[in-house]
């Protein structure tokens, strides 16, 4: 089942919110390699979630995936 995109918003909030929250962590210096793989991954997710809006907008999509 394909995505709507009041869904694809709201994992993006989920995904930025979760990303600030790990870097807070990095920044202060108390993050583990679990953490510094996650925003890797959050960051390529969050990729993924504005092509999707891009593509829904008909606008330019951001390739870093």
């Amino acid at each position: 089942m394909k995505k709507t995109t009041a869904e694809i918003i709201d994992e993006l909030s989920i995904a930025n919110i979760k990303i600030f929250h790990l870097v807070d962590k990095v920044q202060k210096n108390e993050h583990t390699r679990e953490d510094a793989k996650k925003i890797q991954d959050l960051n390529k997710y969050r990729s993924e979630l504005v092509n999707e809006l891009n593509q829904y907008f008909k606008e330019r999509e951001n390739i870093k995936i």
